[in-house]
């Protein structure tokens, strides 16, 4: 392991069952290790990113990221509907993830520029730009905060 790579404490800080799977899932996993499992399953794995620790969801968002920025989330609109989840119950902590908010805001804008990609049924989902692009609003008002 790196020194980059979070370790137990950063991913399962109050010992929540939660936590513990996400340790399960992502304990010493690289960013492309990480990556991998999205791609194996976002659906199984987009979850633990609600529960880890803040140090250890600022550092794996990216491979989850990365998964949406691929060929292989063309016409998944479960997976962006599951990352908008997740992006949106980390709005409530906006010191813990200050560090990457630029990064979210550029990762939700993508989104919305992209939106066709995704073949979403807004039917099954309702507006997911519409919920992107205030993310990404609400993203770059946390980046310019001091």
């Amino acid at each position: 392991m790196t020194d980059d790579i979070p370790h137990a404490d950063d991913v399962n800080v109050y010992d929540s069952l939660d936590e513990r799977c996400a340790c399960e899932h992502f304990l010493g996993k690289s960013l492309e290790e990480a990556e991998a499992l999205f791609h194996a399953g976002f659906e199984y794995y987009q979850e633990d990113l609600m529960w880890m620790g803040p140090r250890a969801f600022c550092y794996y968002v990216p491979a989850a990221i990365s998964y949406i920025h691929s060929d292989a989330s063309v016409a998944d609109s479960d997976a962006l509907n599951y990352l908008a989840g997740v992006l949106e119950w980390w709005l409530d902590r906006p010191t813990e993830i200050a560090a990457i908010a630029s990064q979210l805001a550029a990762a939700s804008e993508y989104v919305a520029t992209n939106y066709a990609k995704f073949g979403v049924d807004e039917s099954l989902y309702g507006n997911l730009r519409q919920r992107y692009e205030s993310l990404q609003w609400a993203f770059e008002k946390i980046a310019r905060t001091p």
